[in-house]
């Protein structure tokens, strides 16, 4: 038998109905999100039961602490309690002098060894000591400080030695973790 042969037609996808539909759906679309509403909510880690029990206790004993430091180009700036460490008497904040200066003057900003990290933690330790029960810390910087600095500089804050770890299994905390709590603001100075 003779096969036939298949001749094969050329269709042609017509593509204006979908464009049209598209062209009616984006509109459609872009006004829904106009009504629909967003909702957001704000959701902070959990505390430790310690931690809230000490916060009670510091609330009825002593003045909190508000320790800040602010990353800058040329070093820390620490205040403690709305005041700068090495500010002028009766002035709350000396912006144009770091408490902290650098430790590789002249180093680029990528360099992240360019910050005194020894004399923060230094720093640290000394404030751990006066408030023993204050593990809180706000840290800013300025907008063009590189991440790992903020970083280096939280590791710093809580103890380059610090292991939370023994904490989270119902142990002590170590005398050697600081501030290990921080809270990073952006935008601010």
């Amino acid at each position: 038998m003779p096969r036939k042969k298949m001749e094969e037609e050329e269709i042609q996808a017509n593509l204006l109905p979908v464009m049209n539909i598209m062209f009616l759906l984006i509109p459609a679309l872009l006004m829904a999100m106009e009504f629909a509403s967003m909702a957001s909510i704000n959701v902070s880690p959990p505390k430790f039961a310690a931690a809230a029990q000490q916060k009670e206790e510091q609330k009825k004993d002593e003045k909190p602490l508000n320790l800040k430091v602010f990353v800058m180009e040329d070093g820390f700036r620490v205040s403690a309690d709305g005041q700068q460490e090495g500010a002028e008497a009766g002035k709350s904040q000396d912006s144009k002098a770091p408490t902290i200066g650098l430790a590789k003057q002249g180093a680029p900003l990528n360099d992240y060894e360019r910050y005194d990290y020894a004399q923060l933690e230094a720093k640290a330790k000394g404030y751990k000591q006066l408030f023993p029960n204050e593990a809180v810390v706000t840290i800013s910087a300025e907008a063009n400080i590189p991440m790992q600095s903020i970083i280096m500089t939280m590791d710093a804050l809580a103890g380059r030695t610090c292991k939370i770890a023994k904490a989270l299994k119902g142990e002590q905390l170590p005398d050697d973790c600081y501030f290990w709590q921080p809270i990073v603001e952006g935008g601010a100075g």
